[in-house]
């Protein structure tokens, strides 16, 4: 059943996530477990042009209905909640509220439009939805160093301080992440250019989805710059003394790092100190 409580967070996330690229990962992660409405006719509907819920059977042929954008193109528009859907029409319209996640699969290659007549919206191409289904990861390219590699380390000298304020609000949704730093690194035989490099230090005693995380910082880092720019992210190693993780740990100072929960007082020391 729909929960309009919910809806409603999920929207005001989503204007969040429009403002600011450190809402975005959690605002997607809400979007995939949770429900939405599109626009649907079946084989058996008798009044399409009626504002009611679609309830499915085994066997119904669904037919969702795409919308024209400004460039001639066509997308599917879906919603996050009724209100916004029947702000959006013209005329009624029955409907279809199905969970996301099942809704990205059904229309998987077609390009999606959220809340397209409303302030806040977004599209997803189709190669975003299969990221988002971990059909692919996307942008996200690893590699290992296989020998020892020369490379130039410093600081950039336009400082990225929109990407650095989004990642500090992002990464205090992250209790996996003690210290994040930063640097701009140049390896000449991988790259004509040097890039930012952003390194994290981690607590292994927190459950961690190393994959999900590393995504999604590039996710905020790469959506907080100006310019587009390649974004490398490395995981600080405590055990080594030298190289990279040398470099983070020893000169630089982090922009980020998790406040400890300060220790309680025995009851002696609170009451007589």
């Amino acid at each position: 059943m729909p929960n309009q409580t919910q809806e409603q967070q999920l929207e005001q996330l989503l204007e969040k996530a429009a403002k600011e690229p450190a809402y975005r990962p959690e605002f997607l992660q809400q979007l995939l477990i949770g429900h939405i409405y599109c626009l649907a006719v079946t084989d058996r509907t008798t009044q399409p042009m009626q504002t009611e819920q679609i309830h499915l059977q085994q066997g119904d042929e669904l037919h969702l209905q795409k919308w024209k954008k400004a460039d001639g193109t066509e997308a599917l528009p879906f919603f996050l909640s009724l209100e916004t859907l029947l702000q959006s029409i013209q005329e009624e319209h029955s409907y279809l509220y199905l969970p996301t996640q099942q809704f990205f699969e059904m229309t998987l290659g077609d390009t999606l439009v959220l809340n397209p007549m409303s302030p806040y919206g977004k599209e997803f191409s189709p190669s975003e939805i299969r990221q988002l289904l971990q059909i692919d990861m996307g942008q996200v390219e690893s590699y290992e160093v296989q020998q020892d590699t020369e490379v130039l380390l410093g600081q950039p000298t336009e400082y990225p301080y929109k990407m650095v304020s989004q990642l500090q609000k992002f990464l205090q949704t992250k209790p996996q992440v003690q210290t994040a730093y930063l640097a701009l690194m140049h390896n000449p035989q991988r790259d004509a250019e040097p890039t930012l490099m952003i390194g994290l230090q981690l607590d292994m005693q927190q459950p961690l989805q190393l994959d999900q995380l590393i995504q999604q910082v590039g996710q905020v880092a790469f959506e907080s710059l100006d310019q587009p720019s390649l974004v490398d992210l490395t995981i600080i190693d405590d055990q080594k003394s030298d190289g990279l993780s040398r470099y983070m740990r020893e000169e630089t100072t982090p922009f980020y790092q998790r406040e400890q929960p300060e220790k309680r007082r025995g009851m002696l020391t609170r009451f007589f100190s």
